[in-house]
């Protein structure tokens, strides 16, 4: 399908990101064929632009035979049905946009209902009075006429609607919890974060790559924006690192509408009941500072965890590197020389949940070796006459456990 795609502007200042908005259409495969940039002093109501804005908008829509015409904005729905009329193309708003996308990516059942609650409040908010009838004034007032009612009862089918499927998805969510409670004494929980498209499903894969449990399944990895909806939550353990289990989370974006946002909160979830969290940011973006705010935004209001932060793809950079503190990284996820440096600096920030020790385990004992070394962490070892000496990250609630190994030099 062929868009021009309609990036209203204010005062100067872009309600939303222009390139943001190509990436999204690229998403879903819609050709970006031209680009109409428009400065509004107010908006209207009938229409959001001029009539005038629209008759050069309708030049480009005949010109370049368009089939949609995509505003950078969020439309009432009466805008968005009398501008629909007026090109003759069918129109999306920036929020319908983003549930296309949401639509097309979802895949557990978790995901597909939280987009199909996203979409109902979507559409409750923007249903149309179209058929509404003004003219029955009965002498005590107005009275209501057909069309009334019938937005009043598909209000409220909407509602009902929405409140079965929350109620479905919050039997998920309490299975979830309940897993979550019960991971609670064992590995710490890393949650990948950040703007969408910056490399988060390419920094899972890679970690999965290399952890020697045998669960190995990869997640989907494109250029594309909002690749996967779906958090997937794996156990990495590697040789001499402590390990941890890591998820992934939706992406964040500029202006994502509340409904949207609400409507993710268990996905977000993972946020807040992190114990670190990997900022992941994409060096090479033209906004890489406004993307930076919108992280730190989201991850502020959700979590008071550690954040470190990767600045990741700086092979697209040409010689200017961000400035780094001492947690974060300059990357390129691509390639895999880095996973050593990032492995090193989640263990270094994972050291309040360890102890880094060393045990006597005799021969007698070598299951409890085993144990430890599958279960935990196993740095390095030496084989004496009656048994073995290793250096070892453990658990702290764990401990306790393998303590008396302690005693015995």
């Amino acid at each position: 399908m062929k868009a021009v795609v309609v990036n209203c502007y204010q005062d100067n200042y872009y309600l939303s990101s222009l390139d943001e908005m190509i990436s999204l259409l690229n998403t879903l495969d819609i050709e970006t064929k031209g680009v109409f940039q428009c400065e509004i002093k107010t908006i209207s109501r009938a229409n959001y632009i001029s009539k005038g804005l629209l008759d050069e908008i309708l030049l480009q829509v005949l010109s370049k035979k368009i089939d949609l015409v995509i505003f950078n904005n969020d439309l009432s729905s009466l805008q968005v049905r009398n501008i629909t009329n007026y090109l003759n193309v069918e129109v999306y708003d920036r929020s319908m946009v983003i549930i296309k996308i949401f639509e097309l990516r979802a895949k557990t059942k978790e995901a597909k209902l939280q987009v199909e609650i996203a979409s109902l409040k979507y559409n409750a908010a923007r249903l149309v009075e179209k058929d509404a009838g003004y003219d029955q004034i009965s002498a005590k007032g107005k009275n209501k006429g057909e069309g009334e009612k019938k937005i009043a009862l598909r209000k409220y089918q909407i509602r009902e609607e929405i409140a079965k499927k929350e109620k479905e998805l919050e039997k998920i969510e309490l299975s979830r919890s309940t897993l979550r409670k019960k991971r609670e004494n064992s590995y710490p929980l890393v949650t990948i974060c950040g703007y969408t498209n910056a490399g988060k499903s390419t920094l899972l894969n890679r970690l999965i790559e290399i952890t020697e449990n045998n669960k190995k399944e990869m997640t989907l990895q494109e250029d594309k924006l909002f690749a996967t909806l779906d958090t997937k939550t794996r156990l990495i353990k590697y040789q001499g690192y402590f390990p941890f289990l890591i998820t992934d989370t939706v992406g964040f974006i500029s202006n994502l509408p509340t409904f949207l946002i609400d409507s993710f909160r268990s996905t977000l979830e993972e946020i807040e009941n992190a114990d670190l969290i990997i900022e992941v940011l994409d060096a090479s973006s033209e906004n890489l500072l406004v993307e930076q705010e919108v992280n730190e935004k989201v991850i502020s209001s959700l979590s008071e965890a550690k954040v470190i932060k990767l600045y990741n793809k700086i092979d697209k950079l040409d010689s200017i590197y961000p400035l780094v503190d001492e947690d974060e990284l300059l990357v390129s996820l691509n390639d895999k020389e880095y996973i050593s440096s990032i492995l090193e600096l989640i263990d270094k920030n994972l050291n309040k949940y360890y102890y880094e020790t060393t045990l006597y385990i005799p021969y007698e004992d070598i299951d409890v070796f085993y144990e430890i070394k599958n279960s935990q962490c196993l740095v390095d070892y030496l084989e004496t006459e009656k048994g073995l000496i290793g250096n070892f990250k453990i658990l702290k609630s764990s401990f306790k456990k393998y303590s008396k190994y302690l005693h015995s030099f």
